[in-house]
């Protein structure tokens, strides 16, 4: 198939200008040239509404196939990316930030960059952080950057740690502060229900600091009675964005039950009408800052392993009926009890999920009553959509 040089157009003045590094709002060896100046602003929060989101799985759904079939053109996408090997510009995590960057550009949607250090937080460079920042500056879009999302878990190997956790981040706040000002950090701890989850003892050692700081009840032991977000917060001057991710596993203290979401869950996953805390009245409104849902989406299991019944388009209904509610009034409606969440990103991908031991669906546009419904409920201008 024979594709147009215009199409391939802004990807290559990508390129160009990653390779070439930082480069001047000016170019002085063209007399009489002056470069229209860079992206320079952070994404706009609205003043009332909220981003429709969301994240797909490279090489399983383009942005515009999303699009079209869900009948509307998101605001936002987001993308994993591995630091600092996305510097490497022979290697796959730079050229899938580059294409990403550009898909999002094509589709007049913003990118959410979340941003994870596998080898640690120990695992880089001050030097490569400005590397970074210089790039993202040059990408010439404004950017959403989700940085070690979910530390309050132990399953990253940045999770629960979190004295160094807030040093890092705010080491990596400030020099994306000066030097990419179209970028805006995001906190992102997951949602507290079961914390702290299975810990890594080596992490958490009675006594030390960081032990200290997870004990926030001060009885000398870390359970789901202790605060599962503050302690790694890592301050109002470095976090523009909060937010965190939550799942409709099922109904059950196991996960991957095909079960229709019970009513009041999304509500009580938030704090409204359960004991855990209320992560939007504490952080989005206690701090002043837009709120995110990072991820989330309902499970389906197509084969039904480990039971449950229900269909998908039941599953995945009940939860975009919470979820994304405006008119319920029987139900936590967005503009009355989160009136500070300004983006919401549903997680469509199939994947495999190894608590389940099977391929699970989380995406929206797999079935068609599911997509109908959606659209639906997303037509309302509360739904802030792409350009």
């Amino acid at each position: 198939m024979t594709v147009s040089v215009y199409r391939l157009f802004p990807l290559l003045c990508l390129l160009v200008i990653a390779a070439c590094g930082d480069l001047s709002r000016s170019d002085s060896s063209v007399p009489g040239y002056n470069k229209p100046p860079l992206v320079d602003v952070k994404p706009v929060v609205p003043q009332q509404g909220v981003y429709l989101g969301a994240l797909l799985l490279t090489g399983q759904t383009s942005i515009a196939q999303f699009n079209a079939s869900t009948g509307a053109k998101h605001a936002f996408f987001a993308e994993f990316l591995q630091f600092p090997r996305v510097l490497d510009k022979s290697g796959s995590e730079y050229r899938k930030i580059v294409a990403f960057i550009e898909e999002c550009r094509a589709n007049g949607a913003q990118p959410m960059l979340t941003l994870e250090t596998p080898d640690g937080l120990g695992s880089y460079t001050r030097q490569q952080i400005e590397e970074f920042a210089d790039f993202l500056y040059n990408a010439d879009i404004s950017i959403l950057l989700r940085w070690n999302h979910e530390m309050n878990g132990s399953w990253y190997a940045w999770g629960q740690q979190p004295t160094l956790y807030i040093a890092k981040f705010r080491e990596f706040a400030d020099i994306i502060h000066t030097r990419a000002p179209n970028v805006a950090m995001a906190w992102t701890p997951n949602q507290g229900w079961g914390y702290p989850w299975p810990t890594v003892p080596s992490r958490i050692i009675p006594g030390s600091t960081d032990f200290a700081l997870l004990d926030t009840n001060g009885d000398g032991f870390i359970t789901e009675t202790d605060d599962p977000y503050s302690p790694y917060y890592p301050g109002d001057s470095y976090v523009d964005w909060v937010g965190h991710s939550f799942y409709h596993w099922s109904n059950q203290s196991a996960r991957g039950y095909n079960n229709i979401p019970y009513s009041g869950k999304w509500g009580q996953a938030n704090g409204i009408g359960n004991a855990v805390l209320n992560f939007h009245n504490l952080f989005a409104v206690g701090h002043n800052k837009p709120m995110m849902i990072a991820e989330t989406s309902a499970l389906f299991d197509p084969i039904d392993k480990n039971g449950g019944g229900a269909s998908e388009s039941d599953i995945k209904i009940g939860w975009i009926g919470q979820v994304y509610n405006l008119k319920n009034t029987a139900s936590p409606s967005l503009q009355h009890d989160f009136p500070r969440l300004k983006a919401i990103f549903w997680f469509s991908q199939k994947k495999y999920e190894a608590e389940v031991g099977t391929d699970i669906d989380w995406r929206l546009d797999s079935n068609r009553t599911v997509l109908d419904y959606y659209r639906q409920m997303t037509t309302d201008s509360y739904f802030i959509k792409g350009k």
